[in-house]
């Protein structure tokens, strides 16, 4: 082969590579978060492009998203991040994610109307119960958020939970405004601002929302590949909640974590324990279609 060809040939396959390590983009950031360049680090900034081959560091307690098509990266947590080791992870079917059918499930868990009436509408998170009932039921900024996340509109939803929070005058409604913001977030697809968000929450288990806050925090972590911090969180709570349809939820996210971990065992005997607890309910199918698919 004479040298043009040879060059011709190399520079084909140059374009070719580069198209299939397509950058990502930057699409959230907090904290301090750095790119690797020959002379040290640098630092990025939202809608910056990076190299699919690059290497990222994450400090001050910061996160980042990054995207690219369809495919998302979210990291929590600061350490040093290769990403071409990241983006064979996240071009896995279902890596980091317990798939779109699911996921829609246990938002709807998070945010749906209440089924049935309880008294005082307290007591939703000592029943297990994952459906949305409001202390209060003539608060008008909770009806208006609930019908935004009803219709899915989200940046709605978070314009009126900021400037609730922001006028709030109790610290209850303050945490109860603050978790509806993550749901939010979360609902429109940004689960590093929806986890940064959770994570001001202090949230007391004899709030009507408790368990709900569990899951969704939960959810985002397992979505993330976070195994451990999620099961620091689902472990005491079904031990503290042994029953309800929050209860089984906790115990698929519980299944997904040992999965990807590594522990099957694990993992089948968490889907057997949520689905003996109420074969009946929507959660229970979606744990039985998970061990048929064992």
């Amino acid at each position: 082969m004479g040298k043009r060809s040879l060059f011709a040939v190399l520079f084909v396959l140059a374009i070719a590579g580069a198209g299939f390590a397509q950058a990502f983009i930057v699409s959230y950031l907090d904290g301090a978060v750095d790119v690797q360049i020959a002379k040290g680090w640098k630092a990025l900034a939202i809608g910056d492009s990076l190299p699919a081959d690059a290497t990222v560091r994450i400090s001050q307690n910061g996160s980042l998203e990054l995207q690219r098509g369809k495919t998302k990266i979210t990291l929590l947590k600061d350490g040093v991040y290769n990403m071409a080791l990241l983006s064979k992870t996240a071009d896995k079917p279902g890596a980091g994610s317990v798939g779109s059918a699911i996921t829609q499930k246990l938002q709807a868990l998070v945010t749906e109307k209440p089924k049935a009436s309880t008294a005082g509408g307290v007591r939703g998170a000592e029943q297990g119960s994952a459906s949305v009932t409001w202390v209060d039921e003539s608060d008008e900024t909770r009806t208006q958020v609930q019908t935004l996340l009803d219709k899915k509109q989200y940046a709605d939803a978070v314009t009126a939970l900021n400037d609730a929070i922001d006028n709030s005058m109790s610290d209850a409604d303050t945490q109860e405004f603050t978790y509806l913001l993550g749901v939010a977030y979360y609902g429109a697809g940004q689960t590093a601002k929806a986890y940064r968000t959770l994570a001001k929450v202090t949230a007391s288990p004899d709030a009507a929302w408790y368990a709900r806050y569990v899951v969704l925090k939960a959810q985002v972590l397992v979505d993330t590949a976070n195994y451990n911090d999620a099961l620091a969180l689902l472990t005491p709570f079904i031990a503290a909640y042994p029953t309800g349809e929050a209860t089984q939820v906790a115990y698929l996210l519980t299944a997904f974590c040992r999965k990807g971990l590594g522990d099957q065992a694990a993992a089948s005997a968490a889907l057997d324990a949520g689905y003996k607890l109420d074969p009946s309910t929507d959660t229970a199918r979606l744990i039985d279609q998970q061990r048929k698919a064992q």
